[in-house]
């Protein structure tokens, strides 16, 4: 398959794993970008995760009325940045075991 990033997915530091997840479940950038700016954020595994869940959505709806849709993402990036995979998962208590 060939993978054709656009500069929205390059400045926003996707691999090509990371492309095509974000392609086959329908995510956005602006969302990747609101996961970066807004997400709670968890050093685990030497990654990064980034989590919208509930606290999220109301602590900054004011912000961004847009979190109420993107409870449950997920967005694992390397130490120094880059993207690795994008995922949905509204259960918070089974990364605490990854």
């Amino acid at each position: 398959m060939t993978c054709y990033l656009n500069f929205d997915d390059i400045a926003l530091g996707l691999s090509i794993h990371a492309y095509k997840r974000r392609m086959q479940r329908g995510i956005k950038s602006q969302q990747i970008a609101h996961l970066f700016r807004f997400g709670r954020k968890q050093y685990q595994n030497n990654a990064i995760y980034y989590s919208i869940g509930n606290k999220e959505i109301k602590k900054f709806f004011h912000l961004c009325p847009a979190l109420k849709e993107m409870n449950g993402f997920h967005l694992v990036t390397t130490l120094d940045g880059k993207v690795l995979t994008l995922f949905r998962n509204r259960d918070f208590r089974l990364l605490k075991h990854i």
